[in-house]
């Protein structure tokens, strides 16, 4: 039976090699986030953060994230 996505999620399939597989599962391990969609998600925004966003982008997400964990610290 399928996994069925939450209503916050979507579901991407890849086509990979075995040795892909094995080093990103390698990573995932050496990364220590929880999930493996964590880890894709942190390996995706780290690529595109090297060269192509602006630099008053990566700023702009920056603060969001410190308000996100603000919120979130006043909240647990």
């Amino acid at each position: 039976m399928k996994r069925q996505p939450t209503s916050a999620t979507a579901r991407i399939d890849l086509e990979i090699t075995p040795e892909t597989r094995a080093r990103f599962n390698a990573i995932h391990k050496n990364l220590g986030f929880k999930t493996k969609p964590e880890t894709f998600e942190a390996l995706v925004f780290s690529i595109t953060t090297k060269d192509i966003l602006r630099p008053d982008v990566v700023a702009r997400i920056e603060r969001k994230i410190d308000e996100a964990i603000k919120i979130l610290d006043t909240v647990l």
